[in-house]
């Protein structure tokens, strides 16, 4: 069943499709909701941080101010080991920290970890200019525009209002000397890093819901895909009917068996004797529940007429569907029609 160029992708991807394209690699990302959160991190630490760090970066400026009088030869490498020290202390946790945060991250989103090799493999699609003009100017590629275009603007929104409301405690700062310049660096500072924070946050969190639906859509089925798909887990619709009706008739013809559940009685005493049971919707031909040979058909027959079931005396047809049925059993086939009248005769049909 081949699937046509033009057919839409109307329907919502199924879960085997989800499953296998999560194999290859394919979820939905959100590179946004990763930034926001690593910059949640590393600014949280640096806020933990900072006096160990200011602490640590004053201890060195104070043992250069103390050893300046010593060889340069031999300072040079106890300074040197100190800043090292101060540069891996301070930036080896923001480090850890932006991994971890990336990696847990992105976890939640993907809703799990996903290993695949699919999405590194070399494609021609992804150095096609047709196929990246596509993308561009795709529903994804608008988005990403304007993800970019609100972060833009809320930068430049807050960066213009800090500093026109600290433009003049900016210019008096050099009046009181060192000690004002940090509290004016910070005033600067605070509100463009929480203006920053929150717009990449609300940006990540849209994101989220905007890259999952994008993948889903990415991700509908045609109506062939659809029902080849139904096809291979469930084989060939006219093959499971077929079964599923063979099941209904053998559990009909082994459920309901014995002389309770008959509605004919076909034969006669001293005869072949036989009892078959027809149900609208229920049986899908007459079907032999119980049967007597000749030396035990009396006692059948004396039951049936107790529970007042239907006799037609035609010991000949008993005998022919006797011979040939299990108990339980359809009727052979070339029984049916006189079975039928005999059934219609006695009201049953």
């Amino acid at each position: 069943m081949s699937e046509k160029p033009s057919e839409e992708r109307s329907l919502p991807p199924s879960e085997k499709k989800l499953r296998d394209a999560r194999k290859k690699g394919q979820v939905s990302k959100s590179s946004d909701m990763v930034t926001a959160m690593v910059m949640l991190g590393g600014t949280l630490y640096l806020l933990m941080a900072a006096d160990g760090i200011e602490r640590r970066v004053r201890h060195l400026i104070g043992t250069i101010t103390r050893l300046y009088h010593e060889p340069f030869d031999t300072l040079w490498p106890r300074l040197l080991a100190l800043a090292a020290e101060i540069v891996v202390r301070s930036v080896l946790p923001i480090i850890v920290i932006s991994v971890v945060a990336a990696v847990l991250t992105n976890v939640l989103i993907m809703r799990g970890p996903v290993f695949s090799v699919d999405p590194v493999k070399p494609r021609f699609e992804r150095i096609n200019p047709a196929e990246g003009l596509k993308r561009i100017f795709s529903a994804r590629g608008l988005i990403e525009f304007a993800k970019s275009l609100f972060k833009m603007v809320a930068l430049a929104t807050a960066f213009v209002i800090v500093f026109r409301l600290s433009l003049q405690t900016l210019l008096d700062s050099p009046r009181c000397g060192f000690g004002c310049l940090e509290g004016v660096f910070m005033a600067l500072l605070e509100p463009l890093i929480v203006t920053a924070l929150v717009a990449f946050l609300v940006v990540g969190l849209i994101d989220v819901q905007m890259q999952r639906w994008l993948f889903r859509r990415d991700q509908r089925m045609t109506r062939t895909e659809h029902k080849r798909e139904r096809k291979d887990l469930e084989g060939d619709p006219e093959i499971r009917r077929a079964r599923q009706r063979e099941r209904r008739d053998m559990y009909a013809h082994s459920a309901r068996t014995g002389l309770e559940n008959a509605s004919l009685m076909l034969g006669a005493p001293g005869d072949w004797l036989v009892g078959l049971r027809y149900a609208k919707g229920e049986t899908p031909v007459p079907v032999m529940v119980c049967k007597a040979a000749p030396e035990e058909s009396a006692a059948l027959f004396e039951a049936a007429c107790t529970r007042g079931v239907a006799v037609a005396n035609r010991p000949d047809l008993a005998a022919r569907i006797a011979r040939r049925t299990a108990k339980g059993g359809p009727i052979p086939q070339d029984t049916f029609q006189a079975v039928a009248d005999e059934l219609v005769a006695a009201g049953v049909i």
